[in-house]
């Protein structure tokens, strides 16, 4: 009914019927007890309906703020349940205790995101937000969440854009150009030389495979279309962000698969060269993690985390696969590199390389340890460990959502793939969500298959920069001072002036989650 009136243009009347589906359908998800009924209820009610007429009505009658608070709410509510009740475990007793957080609870309290919740987000996180979305119509929108007291709002709806007929299109055009799959295997077979050029999707290894690529290959052909993206994307908001050094962008859809940090300007300017990029799955997720980080702040002020972490960093590399996939060289060396500095910057490190990474072993010592780098191969849904068998090695999303990371401040995922999965209204459902699910509000992945040396050049660069050789700080500081999202910024612009990597080459990593958490 909200729909047939807002196709009539009775917008009062579709608001209504919309907001009353809405509270329906919020009385029967409180009920659902298991986050993957969560997930296919949320897919198949306000994905498919309420939650987009909503938004839609109040953008086309110029209520921004009111579009903006019904997009976020229709959002990533399943992952903020799972986020809310985590902190509702540790406020009562502390990390051993067992919520009786119940999803009703939430329903009335957490689950609503309003106007001023997004505002001071963004005020605190000093950082610019650019929310996408689909209009009812098909036109993308856009809002600007400028990190200031006043919270500016910017709203703006832009069409597809020419030769593109969906997001779905515009992502796939974009990676094609890069050399890089698109996540939708039925678009690859439509790519032309496919089968030569790459493996199957789940097989390809973390390897050299990009090294060939010079700078003769970076040329305007590739600058073209990326640049044709830039001006449906960024264009339209670009002067909003003025003298922003940092932003968080909240992808939709097919959005989460297109690499924002290569998109090039007028002037050949890639974006990732103006701002510090992160990404999350709504501004309501980054509301939790905050209020995760500031929960576990005051456990450990009232003693009630128990003694520091003996173990600052949980590194692996290069896992014992007994022949079921390719050993990774670089990656052991990846390790090697980041445990000693580490060691070189004071902090206490558990090494874990070839026969010790096993998945038991890996998963006692991540347990307890404040940063995780895990240097292996890896797919949307799993991380493969040491193991006589794929099986045995495997360590799936499921078994990492059940983990408690009480401690964790960043997981890096230094592995193909990892910033893949199934495409939901709650986000990019893989092996990153699983990761925050379970405690780190922040996760390093990649966006598609990546090359073994220039992986490890790139790790070990990121934290040479986050850990310079400086001792005496405490286990939650950094050593430099920067955030992830900045060092991650300051690697790709080195390797972008370097002639011998292409995008694809640096393009790959992404921050998710908090852009500031402490590490």
């Amino acid at each position: 009914l909200g729909l047939c009136y807002y196709r009539k243009g009775m917008n009062d009347k579709a608001i209504q019927y919309a907001k009353d589906s809405i509270a329906v359908l919020d009385t029967l998800w409180s009920n659902l007890e298991y986050d993957d009924r969560r997930l296919t209820f949320d897919d198949t009610t306000i994905k498919g309906g309420c939650g987009i007429i909503l938004q839609s009505v109040y953008y086309n009658i110029k209520e921004h703020r009111d579009a903006l608070v019904a997009c976020e709410n229709a959002r990533s509510r399943s992952l903020r349940w799972l986020l809310s009740q985590q902190q509702s475990r540790y406020k009562i007793n502390g990390p051993n205790a067992v919520s009786d957080h119940t999803q009703k609870e939430f329903q009335s309290s957490a689950n609503i995101i309003d106007f001023n919740m997004i505002k001071e987000t963004a005020a605190k996180s000093k950082s610019a937000i650019i929310v996408y979305s689909l209009h009812e119509d098909g036109d993308i929108l856009i809002w600007v969440i400028k990190g200031s007291e006043e919270a500016e709002i910017i709203p703006k709806k832009v069409g597809m854009g020419e030769g593109f007929k969906s997001l779905k299109d515009l992502v796939a055009s974009t990676r094609k150009t890069l050399g890089v799959r698109s996540p939708d295997a039925r678009q690859d077979l439509e790519m032309e030389d496919a089968e030569s050029s790459f493996q199957g999707e789940e097989s390809v290894p973390r390897k050299q495979t990009f090294m060939n690529q010079t700078k003769t290959q970076k040329t305007e052909i590739d600058l073209k279309e990326l640049k044709r993206v830039y001006k449906i994307l960024i264009d339209p908001i670009e002067k909003n962000l003025k003298n922003e050094k940092r932003v968080t962008v909240i992808p939709f859809g097919d959005l989460y698969s297109l690499p924002f940090t290569a998109l090039v300007d007028d002037h050949g300017k890639y974006l990732i060269e103006k701002f510090a990029l992160s990404f999350a799955p709504s501004i309501g997720t980054l509301v939790e993690l905050q209020n995760r980080i500031n929960e576990r702040a005051a456990l450990q002020n009232d003693n009630k985390e128990g003694p520091p972490a003996a173990t600052f960093a949980a590194i692996v590399g290069n896992p014992y696969y007994h022949k079921w996939m390719e050993q990774l060289p670089c990656s052991q060396s990846e390790a090697n590199a980041i445990h000693d500095i580490m060691t070189r910057a004071g902090k206490e490190s558990k090494l874990l390389i070839t026969q010790s990474a096993s998945k038991e072993a890996v998963m006692k010592v991540m347990k307890d340890a404040v940063m995780i780098h895990l240097a292996s191969h890896g797919s949307k849904d799993g991380i493969f460990l040491s193991g006589l068998t794929e099986e045995e090695g495997k360590l799936t999303m499921e078994e990492v959502q059940r983990l408690r990371l009480r401690r964790a401040r960043m997981v890096v995922l230094s592995a193909c793939d990892t910033f893949k999965g199934d495409v939901r209204i709650d986000g990019l459902v893989g092996i990153t969500r699983a990761f925050i699910a379970a405690g780190s509000p922040t996760v390093v992945a990649s966006l598609w298959p990546v090359d073994d040396k220039i992986t490890e050049y790139m790790m070990t660069r990121l934290y040479g920069i986050l850990f310079p050789s400086v001792k005496g700080r405490g286990e939650d500081d950094c050593a430099s001072g920067v955030d992830v999202c900045s060092a991650l910024q300051q690697v790709m612009i080195e390797m972008i002036r370097k002639d011998q990597y292409s995008v694809k080459n640096w393009a790959p990593f992404l921050m998710y989650g908090l852009n500031d958490s402490p590490i």
